[in-house]
């Protein structure tokens, strides 16, 4: 399948907003998430119009030639480090290379600074992707908000010097 992958704009939002709540609704995804649905679907036309503009956090789409949105990577700039967050492949997409698509425009965004993520220690699928793209364990490790019994912990991509 071939995927256009592209930042998102203003008009966007009703997309967007679609893909999220999909994701936060997704068992395999839901860790990944610490919005509750219920929360997203409260926030107004003007603040999905925000967060599709991506004035702190950018958001990249893949976009197939049908205009079916099946995934997007959040990311954004805190001094030297590039975060990642937002991570979410529609089932459907899964496994068809757009994961690897979307973290190489947000990797290129991130423009030379040092990229980091978290991932949920129940999300072994996750954690064997992003090794795959050269995604280090750092040690860090954090309870999961969501749920104190588990944890996440980060791994970080370092730029080639």
């Amino acid at each position: 399948m071939a995927y256009r992958v592209r930042r998102t704009s203003r008009d966007d939002w009703r997309e967007l907003r679609r893909l999220r709540l999909a994701a936060l609704r997704d068992p395999v995804a839901s860790v990944a998430f610490y919005e509750p649905y219920e929360e997203a679907l409260r926030l107004t036309r003007g603040e999905w119009e925000r967060r599709a503009i991506g004035r702190t956090t950018v958001t990249f789409v893949g976009v197939t030639d049908t205009g079916d949105w099946g995934g997007m990577v959040g990311v954004f700039a805190k001094g030297s480090v590039a975060q990642v967050v937002g991570v979410y492949m529609r089932p459907e997409h899964r496994g068809t290379g757009l994961a690897a698509l979307l973290m190489r425009a947000a990797i290129d965004w991130a423009d030379g600074r040092e990229v980091r993520l978290r991932v949920h220690e129940n999300n072994p699928r996750a954690v064997r992707f992003y090794r795959s793209l050269g995604f280090e364990p750092t040690g860090d490790r954090a309870v999961d908000p969501a749920d104190p019994a588990f944890e996440t912990y980060e791994l970080v991509l370092r730029p080639l010097r």
